[in-house]
């Protein structure tokens, strides 16, 4: 009983001393191995569309639902290829509530994390969120040689829908093209708000010809679809579209959409202009 004691209090310590929701339930995996041998874990939480695995996953299990005061953290199941004893699943369930609360710290601060990572007016993800996504994006497409594109998008002329309409007219139309966009685009894909009117849309496994085809159905659709406050007025946006080319960061990367875009906004707006290293080419009207 005392071994016991001082297990849960060696534990204790250690899952506390981090907020990594994937640390934390290795850690307790490993240190279960003292008690009970275990080929493998599996856990899913559904709230935060997380599933973890650690180990092998074996011909015996038995599953445990991690709650707290009528609050779910998940489910987590233990297996292995033999049969698990009454004394060593009462072992189990012993230590159980050692989890409860890290676990419930570790998703709480995933989910503080995640508010942070989004625009509230567009409910799209954030700049912050974008140079997160673009770095590990981009680290794969090197590590596979894999294809990959951004769109920078700007919605024309918003400066003057603000100054004639008001702030909450071009609050609309933010949230009506952020919206075209997210639908638009497949489920590999990924949207962020740049900042102002600008958002960057990240293409995976996207050549150039792809993303030029997606940029100007795109532009199509928003001004077909986005109800302008001003009568008999469209709501149109210009498009610079850049292809993954081995970019140290992602700053170089932008940089070549961004400097597209101002070509199109330059050539009269409502356009997809594509960059890549060596030539520039206009999609015009």
């Amino acid at each position: 009983m005392d071994q016991l004691k001082e297990f849960r209090l060696n534990l204790m310590k250690q899952l506390q001393a981090t907020l990594d929701l994937e640390q934390i339930l290795r850690t307790f995996f490993n240190e279960l191995q003292h008690l009970v041998a275990l080929d493998g874990c599996h856990y899913q939480a559904d709230s935060v569309g997380l599933v973890l695995d650690f180990g092998e996953t074996g011909r015996h299990r038995c599953n445990y639902e991690l709650s707290l005061n009528d609050e779910q953290f998940g489910r987590l199941g233990f297996s292995r290829n033999k049969r698990l004893l009454e004394k060593e699943m009462q072992l189990l369930e012993s230590v159980m509530d050692v989890l409860v609360y890290p676990m419930r710290n570790a998703l709480l601060y995933r989910k503080a994390l995640a508010t942070a990572m989004i625009d509230p007016l567009t409910g799209l993800n954030n700049r912050g969120a974008m140079a997160v996504t673009l770095n590990r994006e981009m680290d794969r497409m090197r590590r596979h040689d894999q294809d990959m594109s951004i769109l920078m998008v700007d919605i024309d002329h918003f400066k003057d829908i603000n100054d004639r309409y008001g702030h909450l007219a071009g609050d609309d139309v933010l949230r009506q093209v952020a919206q075209l966009i997210d639908t638009t685009i497949r489920g590999c894909d990924a949207c962020f708000r740049f900042g102002g009117e600008e958002f960057l849309i990240m293409l995976t496994d996207s050549n150039l010809p792809l993303a030029r085809m997606v940029a100007e159905r795109l532009r199509h659709t928003i001004s077909e679809q986005t109800r302008s406050p001003a009568p008999n007025s469209l709501v149109t946006i210009s498009v610079g579209v850049a292809h993954f080319d081995d970019e140290s960061d992602w700053p170089e990367l932008v940089d070549r959409a961004d400097r597209a875009l101002y070509q199109a906004k330059q050539a009269g707006r409502n356009r997809v202009v594509t960059d890549h290293p060596q030539t520039t080419t206009a999609q015009a009207l």
